[in-house]
């Protein structure tokens, strides 16, 4: 998916400040010398309505074991209420686990459509209600990366974060797992049993894509490879293929590393003067030096409906 700043005005001054504070931060911010790093995070669920090809609790227990088997620690950005002890039980799963819970609001606003104020309620009381979990971090994640349309909302939200000593939980490598997993959902709606191997391939050739276009934009916009956070979602195509998706990873030369690890990038602690605010923090950072050919927004469900078309429906 900050805090109630003093406004900045934009232009070329200001370009040139955040970018000689980037250089600063990547000076300091000494990379190993391996090649590209990369942790997973996921956003939502467990969806308690949603049980084709997988039952909610037996999701949860196949993403959770996956990451066990690979020895990763990540972080499930939960919106949560009390309204449902078996959603709340899986959900403790995870910090049982050894993971981490994060702040997603309770109810999923994006703040470029909702009310400041308004949205300050829906993150306390997911705040509220997951604070006393196993796991809990007092790190938040904007739903759907939008984070305010005007620059009262945008640098309003950041202060509030401050005043709660709240992190954020950005990410480098945005993508539409979450339409791949409903398309593979729909063909097995049709086709119970039906053979998944032709989306799992399209699936891990998205995340590759996508990976490797936003370390691009890293090398553009920071002249290195930053410790990058992938957004997932906890949902079925994860659930059936996380184990694929390290694999592939790995194959390729990336090193799989544990959130909190790539958290610690100076990356994910810079405030780019962008509006509307949020995608991939490298996304903004590049719309905010002025790099042509970003598109808006940048993943979406409409750049892969093509790909998925294409296959057995």
């Amino acid at each position: 998916m900050l805090r109630r700043a003093v406004p900045v005005t934009a232009g070329a001054p200001r370009r040139c400040f955040v970018a000689a504070l980037a250089l600063i931060a990547t000076t300091l911010w000494v990379a190993p010398a391996h090649g590209q790093r990369i942790a997973l995070t996921f956003d939502d669920g467990p969806d308690m309505a949603n049980a084709i090809g997988l039952a909610p609790a037996a999701r949860n227990a196949a993403i959770l074991r996956q990451l066990n088997d690979a020895q990763l620690r990540s972080i499930l950005f939960v919106t949560r209420t009390d309204a449902d002890p078996n959603r709340n039980e899986l959900i403790r799963q995870w910090g049982q686990a050894g993971q981490q819970i994060g702040n997603h609001t309770a109810t999923h606003p994006s703040l470029n459509e909702t009310g400041l104020a308004d949205f300050e309620r829906d993150f306390l009381a997911a705040d509220q209600a997951l604070r006393e979990m196993p796991g809990f971090s007092r790190r938040f994640r904007f739903p759907y990366l939008k984070e305010g349309d005007t620059a009262a909302k945008r640098n309003g939200f950041r202060a509030f974060l401050d005043a709660k000593s709240y992190k954020t939980g950005p990410v480098s490598v945005d993508a539409s797992d979450w339409y791949y997993s409903a398309r593979l959902a729909a063909r097995l709606k049709q086709h119970p049993g039906a053979d998944t191997l032709a989306y799992r391939d399209a699936y891990l050739r998205h995340l590759l894509e996508r990976a490797q276009y936003y370390d691009g934009l890293s090398r553009t916009a920071l002249g290195r490879s930053v410790a990058h956070v992938l957004l997932l979602h906890h949902n079925l195509i994860n659930a059936l293929f996380l184990k694929d998706v390290i694999g592939m990873f790995e194959a390729k030369g990336w090193t799989l590393i544990d959130s909190e690890s790539a958290f610690r990038d100076p990356v994910y602690a810079m405030r780019p003067d962008t509006l509307p605010a949020g995608e991939s923090i490298l996304w903004a950072l590049a719309k905010q030096n002025g790099v042509a050919g970003l598109r808006y927004p940048a993943e979406d469900d409409r750049y892969e409906k093509a790909i998925l078309d294409a296959l057995p429906q």
